[in-house]
């Protein structure tokens, strides 16, 4: 494959250099989990090399005009048979972004928009853009899920809030832009997002990676006076993370900054009990004698 180079001052390129060919393999991992046949012919893969890849078992052939890579799930098969490719919720995860739940079926997009057995079909012609994907979710999402997908996206660097502000401008948007104002582009985890979401809805005030001088960064601060760190596996079950966490335990006790240390899944999952110890612990402070 030829590309030019060394553009002339009439902008005109004026020599080549050869670019590598991609592989089948990294052509359907590039589109994958399924890629169509058109797709594979678009980025430059032929039909002898479709075929040689198949017949040496390095490629399967999963359905009419569809290819995967051995050991491609059962259910992008399936899919792939209906003519259709993950969406909206089932396409978060592929995307990088955070998803609080699994949805309860396979959200799908098919340009014939026919029911797909097991699945929520949305009619839609090629692969989604993120975008579109992101407005899917905020329809079939709770407000909780929604945000904290928008969140993650603008977090991530996959788009910003004015994109967000401007991919949702309809009249129909309203919910949506309600959404996109409670953004936090310095939220660090899931874990602060959906503790920040629900400790406003129950009334606290509560501000995200507040600063506490030797100590660092507190995932929270309600009231401007309980700390709150989501432990999750990801990070504090290392040994740096660890030791981390020791360093800041001191220095939140020596600065007097009351603090709890909450496990993700109680954040994310038990909120009834998340909220039940941040009352209880905002309670003590306020009955505890203060000094001077």
């Amino acid at each position: 494959m030829l590309e030019q180079v060394n553009p002339g001052n009439d902008g005109v390129m004026n020599s080549y250099r050869r670019t590598p060919k991609l592989s089948v393999e990294a052509a359907i991992t590039r589109l994958g989990p399924v890629a169509r046949q058109s797709e594979l012919l678009s980025l430059g893969i032929n039909t002898r090399q479709l075929r040689t890849a198949v017949q040496d078992g390095r490629v399967m052939r999963v359905a009419r005009g569809h290819y995967g890579l051995p050991g491609v799930s059962e259910w992008d098969i399936y899919l792939a048979r209906h003519q259709a490719r993950r969406t909206c919720l089932s396409k978060v995860r592929e995307l990088g972004l955070w998803l609080l739940e699994e949805p309860r079926e396979m959200h799908v997009a098919a340009a014939h928009g026919r029911p797909i057995p097991g699945c929520a079909v949305h009619r839609l012609a090629g692969e989604p853009t993120l975008l579109e994907v992101l407005r899917q979710c905020v329809a079939c999402g709770s407000d909780l899920e929604a945000l904290v997908i928008l969140e993650s996206a603008v977090v991530k660097n996959k788009c910003t809030i004015d994109q967000l502000r401007t991919e949702f401008s309809r009249r129909s948007d309203k919910r949506a832009r309600g959404i996109i104002e409670k953004i936090d582009p310095q939220s660090m985890a899931i874990t602060e997002t959906v503790g920040r979401s629900r400790l406003r809805d129950a009334g606290l005030n509560v501000q995200g990676q507040a600063y506490v001088r030797d100590a660092g960064h507190l995932d929270l601060l309600v009231d401007g006076v309980l700390g709150i760190e989501g432990d999750g596996k990801e990070y504090h079950d290392t040994e740096s993370g660890w030791a981390e966490d020791l360093r800041k335990d001191t220095m939140y006790v020596l600065r007097g900054m009351w603090r709890l240390r909450i496990p993700a899944a109680v954040v994310l999952y038990q909120p009834e009990v998340m909220l039940r110890w941040v009352r209880q612990a905002l309670a003590m402070i306020r009955s505890a004698p203060r000094s001077g």
